[in-house]
């Protein structure tokens, strides 16, 4: 009898343990949550991710999954910070020939602080645990290394988890990566984007007219067989939703007489045709177009200026256009791109 009660509280505790383990995009968006009050609380205003690793500091596709993850969930977050891009991270840690691996030591993390302005770096580890898998994250000053904060999450290890943590981390390199849709390579972006079968080059920031910013990306549809439909959310059909912020904070908005090569269109159940949101441009499979828009000047008087600005742009994308209602997702991408 006693061995009986045993064995039913053993059950009954596997399955309360595996009803607490929730899935990964669930438990990495309430971690996103928890780090975000903690940065805000903490009066920071600029963060970034590095990838996760296991206990050995060894690195999988998981521990890059997680980091984008985060970073996406915290840029959703709206807290009062500002979150660096992890490709732009990339290029200044290899520019200035910094090693991921050691930005706890106070003399790299104070030079990624003052080479990027980033005064928090989020980094943790995952590590299996049964049936599951055990995420811990830490916030990291850069000016002394000291610990801030953390958190903790647990998920299932299912069969797609499982096969990101066998896969050894590779870094995606858009002059010679072959099996990614279109080729870019020519192009040679700033930076490239993924969202789903939707790839984003930012090629070039240039000052046009005297006062405007003038940029220039790539679309490209990285799906072999079907099209996607692509254009710039708007809000009423009139302004794109979209802006960037110069060097001295000034902000530029989209102006929609600057478009080229794409449109602005807005969503709703009142707004679908036959074909979808209207008006978006149709990439063909495995192929690409040539974007352009233009900035102005919110106040209708700032100048442009070289340096580093803080681009944001929200995108509608569909597939499976003339079903009536499509399924469209709206893209928000938040970068760093040069304009010189």
């Amino acid at each position: 009898m006693r061995r009986f009660i045993v064995i039913i509280l053993c059950i009954v505790s596997c399955g309360y343990m595996q009803a607490r383990a929730q899935d990964m995009d669930t438990e990495l968006s309430k971690l996103a949550d928890n780090l975000a009050g903690q940065i805000k609380d903490q009066g920071k205003k600029k963060v970034t991710v590095l990838d996760f690793t296991d206990l050995q500091g060894g690195s999988s596709e998981l521990g890059k999954y997680v980091a984008e993850q985060l970073t996406v969930d915290l840029v959703i977050s709206r807290k009062d910070f500002s979150v660096l891009d992890r490709a732009n991270l990339k290029s200044i840690l290899a520019e200035h020939n910094l090693a991921a691996t050691g930005l706890v030591d106070p003399d790299t993390a104070k030079k990624l602080g003052q080479f990027a302005g980033v005064d928090v770096i989020i980094l943790g580890t995952v590590t299996p645990k049964d049936q599951n898998i055990a995420l811990t994250a830490k916030l990291i000053t850069t000016d002394t290394a000291e610990i801030i904060g953390a958190g903790k999450a647990t998920f299932r290890a299912d069969s797609s988890v499982q096969q990101l943590q066998s896969t050894p981390a590779t870094e995606t390199n858009v002059s010679s990566n072959t099996n990614a849709g279109p080729d870019l390579s020519d192009d040679k972006p700033q930076m490239v984007k993924k969202y789903g079968d939707l790839s984003v080059g930012l090629q070039t920031l240039q000052i046009v007219n005297g006062g405007q910013f003038q940029l220039t990306m790539t679309l490209a549809n990285q799906n072999p067989r079907k099209s996607i439909w692509v254009a710039l959310n708007s809000s009423g059909g009139i302004t794109p939703n979209g802006s960037l912020s110069d060097a001295n904070g000034f902000q530029f908005v989209i102006n929609r007489a600057g478009l080229s090569g794409i449109q602005s269109a807005s969503y709703g159940p009142y707004r679908y045709n036959n074909d979808g949101f209207s008006p978006a441009v149709e990439i063909q499979p495995n192929d690409s177009i040539s974007v352009t828009l233009k900035f102005t000047p919110f106040d209708g008087r700032t100048p442009a200026t070289p340096g580093v600005c803080n681009l944001q742009i929200e995108f509608l994308l569909g597939h499976d256009f003339g079903t009536g209602a499509p399924a469209v997702k709206v893209i928000n991408l938040v970068s760093k791109i040069e304009a010189k």
